[in-house]
């Protein structure tokens, strides 16, 4: 994936695959050993499902961001998930770069793993990029978004590293920020050049319409990722914390939390009409959040992230979650 865009005097990239490609190289986030596994992932193709018609600067950005995001969370899946020195030191960092400080800020010693630096560097591109042309209110929500979204990393390997199992409470808290749909529900405002105004931001409704999208999007994740889980044996997961802490059967849990997803989907229906009918000139942003969910929901069938060996589970379907 990464060796055509490394060639000296080889053709620009032109597809929105090969330029996300140039980007992981430039960083070395993907070794070319897992480039066909990342591939399958297909990440452009649920950003393009999830903004449609956005200009194609800020799809190309999305996708750098959830590319950036994901192998993020894979090297938590791993030895950095367990080591608490680790998680610490990068959340400071990224930190520090989501604060605006960037490379002139304060300076942390980076952690002793070779991936920590091209990741440090790919994530100040990222809000270089991402905070261009915002407002200072808009930046400021941001970064407080992306910072609650990359402590969950510090908060899951306590966790890991104690070898304790979190409560329901506490793993539907952590999925709603670790699943960093807040950070892409700010980016809505942005692909659309109009940030949300100050009166709808106040508003009780808008904030429980972004807390329940996030939820139902957290959860549609656990659903199709739950074999993907299990085969790790990572326990955060909505349906294992269920399983763990009720003791009740995997099919019990799964249809549990299918049932959660069907009825926040129906609440955030309710919110957005009542929301649209009190700002009717955000409309498109308004309903830009249904769209989010039916792409994840759309995504979560064929991902290769997903969808690979033994990832299929019985009692759950995309239709059983509309």
């Amino acid at each position: 994936m990464n060796e055509p865009y490394r060639r000296a005097g080889g053709p620009a990239p032109t597809t929105r695959q090969e330029r996300h490609g140039a980007w992981l190289a430039r960083y070395g986030l993907v070794p070319d050993a897992d480039a066909e596994l990342y591939r399958s992932y297909a990440l452009p193709a649920l950003i393009e499902l999830a903004y449609p018609g956005a200009p194609e600067a800020e799809l190309d950005l999305l996708t750098d961001i959830l590319g950036w995001y994901t192998i993020l969370d894979d090297h938590f899946d791993g030895p950095a998930g367990r080591d608490l020195r680790v998680a610490r030191t990068l959340f400071r960092r990224f930190e520090d770069i989501v604060n605006g400080h960037g490379s002139g800020g304060r300076w942390f010693a980076m952690p002793p793993a070779p991936w920590a630096n091209g990741i440090s560097a790919a994530w100040t591109d990222l809000c270089l990029r991402q905070s261009q042309g915002r407002g200072l209110v808009w930046n400021r929500r941001s970064a407080r978004d992306w910072r609650d979204c990359l402590y969950t990393f510090v908060a899951e390997t306590v966790h890991r590293s104690r070898g304790s199992v979190p409560s329901v409470v506490e793993v539907l808290m952590l999925r709603r920020h670790g699943s960093a749909v807040f950070p892409f529900l700010d980016l809505l405002e942005r692909v659309r050049d109009a940030e949300a105004p100050s009166d709808l931001r106040v508003h009780g409704q808008w904030h429980r319409l972004r807390m329940y999208t996030a939820e139902a999007i957290a959860l549609i994740n656990d659903l199709f990722s739950l074999a993907r889980e299990e085969r790790r044996k990572s326990v955060f997961n909505t349906v294992l914390v269920l399983q763990e802490e009720h003791g009740v059967t995997r099919e019990r849990a799964v249809e549990i939390v299918a049932e959660r997803v069907r009825l926040l989907r129906q609440e955030c229906e309710v919110l957005r009409t009542a929301l649209v009918a009190e700002f009717p000139q955000c409309r498109e942003y308004l309903e830009s959040t249904r769209t989010l969910v039916e792409a994840v929901e759309t995504w979560t069938r064929t991902t290769g992230r997903y969808n690979g060996p033994n990832s299929q589970f019985p009692g759950v379907s995309v239709a059983s979650l509309v």
